[in-house]
């Protein structure tokens, strides 16, 4: 795992909720659509009547929701990496800076060391070969 990539984690929720919104008005607020169909009665005689369907049609709720699972499930990998670290200080460093959002003063205080030390050693973790 990147720092690169454990840093996208708060743009991933931000992605997750608008993707959302997209969702909702593109499956609601679309191309109002009619069509028709033709089908018969239940019982004899069988006799064939055309059906009016109506909708809102929309081919981009699939390619959205595809992309918000990948995003949710990238979400899940990075949550996992973090809660995997075996070191607890490097676990709460991680979690404050990346999953929180809170800066480096912050999440060192939290800690129990200053931002310059929290910086370093989250830069010298991800200069590990970790993966």
């Amino acid at each position: 795992m990147t720092k690169q990539r454990v840093k996208q984690y708060l743009s991933l929720l931000r992605e997750i909720a608008m993707l959302e919104d997209r969702i909702y008005s593109a499956s609601c607020g679309g191309d109002f659509v009619t069509d028709m169909v033709r089908g018969s009665t239940k019982e004899i005689p069988y006799a064939m009547h055309n059906i009016v369907i109506q909708g809102f049609g929309s081919d981009a709720v699939p390619k959205l929701s595809a992309r918000k699972t990948w995003c949710i499930a990238e979400c899940k990998a990075i949550e996992d990496f973090i809660a995997s670290l075996d070191d607890s200080v490097m676990r709460q460093l991680l979690t404050r800076r990346y999953l929180e959002g809170r800066s480096l003063k912050e999440t060192g205080g939290l800690v129990g060391y200053s931002e310059r030390q929290a910086s370093r050693l989250i830069n010298e973790f991800f200069g590990k070969d970790v993966l």
